[in-house]
């Protein structure tokens, strides 16, 4: 009955990130607070929450490849989901924290040094820049696409306070700095929610959006001996991990037959559609018509 759902990689990378951007976290956050930048405080404040996030992804992949249980019969793939939701939770809080010090910045502005400013941004952005070149390479998976988005919106953060530090230097205008600020909340929020939708897509057992529902119908019913599909469910164990159960009908002169058409279905499932865990049912065809007559 055990068996483990492969997870893919990604704790090297996690690791990574975790150590660099703990590191960088303090010393911007030291440099925010001595300047009075709302740019450097929001971007470290992000900064302090990825490395949060990181921590979640990283011991939610690790429980992910546990093996199935008679207490998780279906593994702990679901973990990195739940991972990616709360990570996504905790960034919508960020966002609304920025907004919320940046309205007030509006109302009290602050002198802010524009050349401290840019400098200790620019090595956000090659510090950020570098987690996120690492983690994107695993970003099919959501739990490391969350922590890929997260640290790519580090980065751009950054490089927006570098933006807003020369600005500030060059033009003496203060306002500049919130206003960066408040966009970086902004997209921040917007990118976010998605990552939040799928999470919730997926643990509803909605349809995987990478599958064509009616093609996989398609697919089944197309093979040899098949005569009827019936009862079809199509779900995500976690992001690129696709289930499927359905009711199959065949000629009773093929009943001998139906291990091997089975075998054939789910072939074709894992080769042309990505389900890799199938359950399929085979019944005679007047069986099932016989059944949704009782079920009317």
């Amino acid at each position: 009955m055990s068996h483990n759902h492969e997870q893919s990689g990604g704790d090297g990378s996690l690791k990574f990130g975790l150590v660099l951007n703990s590191l960088y976290t303090v010393i911007e956050f030291g440099f925010g607070i001595m300047t009075g930048s709302l740019a450097l405080i929001a971007d470290a404040t992000h900064n302090l929450t990825d490395t949060f996030t990181l921590a979640v992804s990283f011991f939610a992949n690790r429980l992910a490849t546990r093996e199935a249980n008679d207490s998780k019969t279906y593994g702990y793939g679901r973990a990195t989901i739940l991972a990616a939701l709360l990570n996504a939770s905790v960034m919508i809080a960020v966002a609304g924290f920025i907004g919320f010090e940046a309205i007030q910045r509006f109302r009290n502005p602050v002198e802010i040094e524009g050349g401290i400013v840019a400098a200790v941004a620019l090595v956000g952005v090659a510090v950020n820049g570098s987690i996120a070149y690492v983690l994107s390479k695993s970003r099919k998976d959501l739990n490391m696409r969350s922590a890929f988005i997260d640290m790519a919106f580090d980065a751009l953060s950054s490089l927006g306070a570098v933006i807003a530090g020369l600005i500030m230097l060059f033009t003496d205008i203060q306002y500049v700095d919130t206003v960066v600020g408040l966009l970086i909340a902004v997209l921040l929020l917007f990118n976010t929610l998605k990552i939040l939708k799928e999470a919730v897509h997926i643990l509803l057992e909605g349809t995987p959006k990478d599958l064509d529902l009616p093609a996989v119908t398609k697919a089944i019913s197309e093979t040899p001996k098949v005569l009827q599909v019936d009862d079809l469910h199509v779900w995500a164990i976690r992001s690129g991990y696709n289930a499927l159960s359905c009711h199959i009908a065949i000629d009773e002169t093929e009943l001998i037959n139906s291990r091997t058409i089975v075998k054939e279905v789910k072939a074709a499932l894992l080769r042309d559609h990505n389900i890799h865990h199938a359950t399929i049912e085979v019944e005679l065809e007047n069986h099932i018509d016989t059944d949704e007559h009782e079920k009317h």
